[in-house]
């Protein structure tokens, strides 16, 4: 029974030893950073095709982010993360087959942007690379607020115009990022990385309303649409402890 115990402690030693090394390569126990890059939008989010009612149209866009952790067992820590996501969108092919469907009608159109705001958290871990360098892998889960932006078509004859209505819906949210990061001093990193964004967002009962030559027509819908996204940052990490 000694022994063993004597065998336990020996490993139990090491083991901190060599996760304590690690930590003073990785560095600190706490930190909180920000990132910034652009956006690309995938799936429902991102498609443009007007037989498609969950078509986002959605642009290349930013991506924003404030993030902050502990680490605990010297490799692992818990993460969480406040993010803004905004794309502009592109409603060409939707207009032009408005258009041919109704000869005459001119219609052109504009559009505010998509906003998404998030909270998650989570876990990661960080371990040390060559030449300085240090890898952060993140896994986090939240919520995320989408506005999904009104979309106005209007014609030349001010009786004729299609309105699609914004929706701002509440949905589970996914994030994944891995990324790179450089000492520019004993608390400050320089990072780069990437990122995979993922939500499915239920719209209720969104009212188009159509109005040709002054007919008014109206009507809803409701259904699911996948938000995914996913991004390049950089960004700065500072070492608080």
């Amino acid at each position: 029974m000694i022994k063993i115990f004597i065998l336990l402690l020996i490993i139990s030693s090491s083991v901190n030893l060599i996760a304590q090394g690690i930590l003073s390569t990785v560095g600190g126990k706490i930190y909180v950073g920000i990132s910034a890059g652009p956006s690309f939008p995938l799936s429902d989010f991102g498609d443009n095709d007007p037989q498609n009612e969950r078509s986002g149209y959605a642009k290349t866009g930013y991506i924003f982010e404030i993030n902050g952790g502990i680490r605990l067992l010297n490799l692992f820590e818990i993460s969480i993360s406040a993010f803004r996501n905004s794309n502009s969108t592109d409603f060409t092919n939707l207009i032009n087959s408005l258009n041919d469907a109704n000869p005459g009608a001119n219609l052109t159109g504009e559009s505010k942007s998509w906003e998404i705001y998030g909270v998650l958290g989570g876990i990661g871990v960080s371990f040390p690379l060559p030449e300085k360098f240090i890898a952060d892998i993140r896994v986090l889960g939240g919520y995320q607020n989408t506005s999904s932006p009104e979309i106005l078509m209007k014609g030349i004859d001010q009786d004729t115009y299609v309105k699609i209505e914004g929706k701002t819906v509440s949905s589970p949210v996914y994030l994944g990022s891995v990324s790179t990061r450089f000492p520019l001093s004993n608390t400050l990193y320089l990072s780069f990385g990437f990122q995979y964004i993922s939500s499915t967002g239920k719209f209720e009962n969104v009212q188009t309303t159509t109005s040709i030559n002054g007919e008014v027509d109206q009507s809803t819908i409701s259904f699911e649409r996948s938000m995914d996204a996913w991004g390049l940052n950089i960004g700065l990490k500072y070492l608080i402890l």
